[in-house]
C-alpha cells in the first residue's frame, strides 16, 4: 500500500500498516530533534519509514537493515523520495563485525535467534560518528551498546526489549550525561494530534483505507511500548 504523509510518499506491505501510524502519526521517534548538519543512524530501518522521515531534515541518514526482503523496500522508499542522503546498510546491529547470525523473519519483531535469514553484522563504531540515533533492535541493544559510538550522540531513542535492557541501557546512558525518560501515553496523544493537524488529508485517506485508528479507539490495536512490561521506548538527551 502506498502511503503519504504531505510530500512523502511510502511504500508499506498491508499487514504492517500500523507502521504508517507509528511513525508519522503516533510520531513515536519524534521527541528525535534533527539539525540540517547531523549524520542519524537508523537501526533498524526496516521498510523506511523514520528513514524517509528523518532525511530531509539531516545531513546524512545510515539506514541498517539486515531482513532481506525489508531491505528491498526500504530501497524502493528511498528512491520514491529520491533521498541522495541516505546511506543503506543490509546488516545486522552487533557487538562483533563481520560475522554471520540467524535473524528470525517476524517483520517488526524479527530478532537475532538461533534459526532464520542468515545475516552478517556491522558495529555501530564500524559505521561511523552520529549526533542523532533512533534504535530498534529486538532486543540485542545490550549487543550494541558497546565501543565508542555513544560518546558522539546528542539524542538518541531506542525501543528497549526484556526487563535486563529497560533496567540497564537507561543506566548506560545516565553515566554518559544524558537526561533520561520514558514515553508516556500523554507523548503519543500530543504527538498523534500534532501529526493529524500537520497533514490532515494524508491521516484521512490513511484512515479510510486502514481503519487504524478507528479500532485502536475501539480496543482492537494497541502499542506494545505502553501496554507490556517487557517493552519501553526511552529518549535521552545530552544536557
Amino acid at each position: 500500500m502506498l502511503f503519504t504523509y504531505g510530500s512523502l510518499r511510502i511504500e508499506i506491505p498491508d499487514k504492517y500498516k500500523f507502521v504508517y501510524y507509528a511513525t508519522f502519526i503516533a510520531g513515536e521517534w519524534d521527541f528525535l530533534k534533527v539539525n540540517n548538519n547531523d549524520r542519524v543512524l537508523d537501526a533498524s530501518a526496516f521498510i523506511g519509514d523514520f528513514t524517509v522521515k528523518v532525511a530531509k531534515k539531516a545531513k546524512e541518514v545510515v539506514a541498517v537493515e539486515p531482513l532481506p526482503w525489508a531491505f528491498e523496500i526500504l530501497k524502493t522508499n528511498v528512491e520514491l523520495n529520491q533521498l541522495k542522503n541516505v546511506i543503506l546498510v543490509n546488516k545486522a546491529i552487533y557487538d562483533i563485525e563481520g560475522i554471520t547470525v540467524k535473524i528470525s523473519d517476524e517483520g517488526t519483531a524479527s530478532k537475532i535467534s538461533g534459526e532464520g535469514v542468515e545475516v552478517n553484522t556491522v558495529t555501530v563504531d564500524s559505521l561511523g560518528k552520529f549526533e542523532v540515533v533512533k534504535m530498534d533492535i529486538e532486543g540485542a541493544e545490550n549487543r550494541a551498546f558497546t565501543g565508542d559510538w555513544i560518546n558522539y550522540v546528542r539524542e538518541i531513542a531506542v525501543e528497549l526489549h526484556g526487563k535486563e535492557n529497560i533496567e540497564l541501557i537507561p543506566n548506560i546512558l545516565r553515566a554518559k550525561g544524558f537526561r533520561v525518560r520514558f514515553m508516556k501515553k500523554f507523548d503519543l496523544a500530543k504527538n498523534t494530534l500534532k501529526n493529524i493537524l500537520t497533514h490532515p488529508l494524508s491521516f484521512i485517506k490513511a484512515e479510510i483505507r486502514t481503519q487504524v485508528m478507528l479500532n485502536y479507539l475501539l480496543g482492537r490495536y494497541y502499542v506494545p511500548a505502553l501496554t507490556s512490561n517487557e517493552i519501553k521506548i526511552v529518549y535521552a538527551k545530552r544536557g
